[in-house]
């Protein structure tokens, strides 16, 4: 007697409708979609975590390249802008310490009370700024630079002064705006001649246009130097006092990370006699009665 196996496993020879086919065949699609998107995803994460690092690096290095930021005094002898660039004595010095650290500088020419502003407000990172009690409050001294006087000097022969008193009656020369200290400032016993620069008035001075002429010392020997002016046309008379100028950085700045390089850079810039070729101050002054 033959098994009849259609009839004891019927479904095996049931073939599943057309619409039915379609429908498993719809799903099989959908899930290679989602599975497919789920990859892509999964890829994309990793391949965006692996160009994180990458990408802050690069804006690291960015950060590090971009120009650290100086200003400086546009007053003669410390900055000058000409056509050829700017010069002076400041921007002499900042050149150097480009050359011996390799770090890239912006250098803003400004006047002196905006350069000190500038510092304080973290508008630019660093500048060479005169010491006082107010500025190592509100910055950070880094390394001192060069001391100076405030002097008065005459034609060659001139009497020497003992003090500000013996100006009685005198004209006397100084740069305009420029300030030189109380005892000075306040003075009403002899005659002001305010000039545009120490060139001018030396230049007045040596045409008996005046009887002296006040002024750092840095001032009077750029000028001389530039002016071609020998020592022995001239005598200094009178110290009215001392100041200092020192690198300071602002407070607010984020290149805490120079401030070894640059203090570093000062040092040997002192020790190979580059500082003193700068601010050239060995004059051999004409004798005073």
């Amino acid at each position: 007697m033959g098994v009849k196996y259609d009839r004891i496993f019927p479904l095996i020879h049931i073939r599943a409708p057309h619409s039915s086919m379609q429908l498993l065949s719809h799903t099989f699609d959908d899930r290679t979609l989602v599975i497919r998107s789920v990859l892509l995803a999964v890829t994309a994460i990793f391949c965006l975590l692996w160009a994180v690092p990458s990408l802050s690096k690069d804006l690291l290095q960015t950060q590090i390249q971009e120009p650290v930021r100086f200003a400086t005094s546009t007053v003669k002898p410390w900055g000058i802008r000409t056509a050829a660039g700017d010069q002076g004595l400041l921007v002499a010095v900042i050149d150097e310490m480009v050359r011996i650290t390799k770090v890239s500088v912006s250098n803003q020419l400004q006047p002196y009370p905006r350069v000190v502003h500038s510092v304080y407000s973290g508008f630019v990172d660093f500048a060479f700024l005169f010491d006082s009690p107010a500025t190592e409050a509100s910055a950070i001294r880094i390394g001192h630079l060069v001391d100076s006087k405030m002097i008065v000097v005459g034609r060659a022969g001139s009497q020497k002064l003992n003090s500000l008193d013996e100006l009685s009656g005198k004209s006397v020369g100084f740069i305009r705006g420029s300030k030189y200290g109380s005892a000075f400032d306040d003075a009403t016993h002899f005659d002001r001649v305010p000039v545009s620069s120490m060139e001018q008035g030396l230049a007045m001075l040596m045409r008996d246009r005046m009887d002296v002429m006040a002024g750092t010392d840095q001032a009077v020997y750029w000028s001389m130097r530039k002016m071609n002016v020998g020592a022995r046309r001239l005598t200094k008379l009178y110290v009215l006092n001392g100041t200092s100028g020192s690198l300071y950085i602002s407070k607010k700045s984020s290149r805490t990370d120079l401030i070894p390089v640059f203090r570093e850079a000062l040092l040997t810039l002192k020790e190979n006699g580059t500082i003193d070729r700068i601010f050239q101050s060995d004059y051999q002054w004409a004798d005073t009665p």
